[in-house]
């Protein structure tokens, strides 16, 4: 059973509390520090408002979602590929 527990994290410099599964509290923290990272990052190379700053950085984190996504899905289209192309050797090999 997985417990639950209240964490306090600060983004961009605002505080927000969430409720978490224990396991994952390693998680949430190291998420903030990225965050807290990529935030000041670009609100070194732009002047604009926190929100904008903030819009930037879930665009980065999305964009990073998409490509392990679409690396992944890749990858299980290479194992299917390579899962194939073994049964096609081993049917060719029957016939000879």
């Amino acid at each position: 059973m997985q417990s639950k527990f209240n964490i306090r994290l600060n983004i961009a410099g605002k505080s927000y509390a969430l409720t978490i599964e224990r396991e994952k509290e390693e998680i949430f923290r190291r998420a903030e520090k990225e965050v807290n990272r990529l935030t000041a990052a670009v609100e070194s190379q732009y002047m604009a408002d926190r929100e904008d700053y903030l819009a930037v950085v879930a665009l980065q984190l999305a964009v990073k979602v998409v490509e392990l996504e679409t690396s992944r899905s890749l990858g299980k289209d290479i194992d299917e590929i390579a899962r194939l192309n073994k049964m096609l050797d081993e049917h060719l090999n029957k016939l000879r």
